[in-house]
């Protein structure tokens, strides 16, 4: 794949290995969550990883295989929902780390609250600013469609020309167990905070802009 989306790009486009060109991070984001995809599914519960041990400068890096066993009590098909949650909650504290002393905090919500959709949709909003803030995509906007309560209100997140545009729309297509939808995480895990549940989200494509939709209940 990557030949495929190096030339499609053309010359020069993407500087290989830099993380910080948003070509490179979306083909790396394409193989990261292909790769986690294919591996989750069914993956060992006894396994050996290789852990890098400190070396001098200059000198080979080496490893120590160390035996990991998973948690028995965890069951393959908890796998996706768990990495969800680790990643939401990553990207959320980190948020919370970088902005939380300034004026672009994200608002406050006191843990299981359960606050109404206006206050929601600001915590919302912000969070959308940051990601845009911190480079993630063009522009980004979060807007609601209110119901009688909370449970009948539609939130959605627009990013323009985000920088997993073309890896999500790939990962979608190939109908992929994971994918490198991180607004929406992060989103799941606000609402898990705030006592809610995100439920009927769906990640859409269409020119270049990334559509969430989501409810919670």
């Amino acid at each position: 794949e990557y030949q495929y989306y190096s030339d499609s790009l053309g010359v020069g486009a993407m500087q290989q290995g830099d993380l910080a060109d948003p070509n490179y991070f979306d083909f790396i984001s394409f193989a990261q969550y292909a790769t986690i995809s294919r591996e989750i599914v069914n993956p060992p519960a006894v396994f050996e990883e290789q852990q890098p041990v400190e070396v001098g400068e200059g000198q080979p890096q080496k490893f120590d295989a160390v035996v990991v066993r998973r948690d028995p009590a965890i069951k393959n098909s908890d796998l996706p929902r768990i990495h969800t949650e680790i990643v939401g909650n990553a990207i959320l504290d980190k948020l919370i780390e970088k902005f939380g002393e300034t004026a672009s905090a994200i608002p406050t919500i006191e843990p299981g609250s359960r606050p109404d959709a206006v206050t929601f949709l600001a915590a919302i909003k912000q969070m959308v600013n940051l990601f845009t803030l911190s480079g993630f995509a063009w522009e980004g906007g979060a807007s609601m469609v209110q119901g009688s309560s909370i449970k009948d209100t539609q939130f959605s997140i627009i990013f323009t020309s985000p920088v997993t545009f073309w890896s999500g729309q790939s990962l979608a297509a190939k109908k992929d167990v994971v994918t490198n939808d991180f607004a929406l995480k992060t989103v799941k895990a606000m609402a898990t905070r705030a006592g809610y549940k995100v439920v009927n989200d769906s990640v859409k494509y269409k020119g270049n802009q990334e559509i969430t939709t989501f409810s919670v209940m």
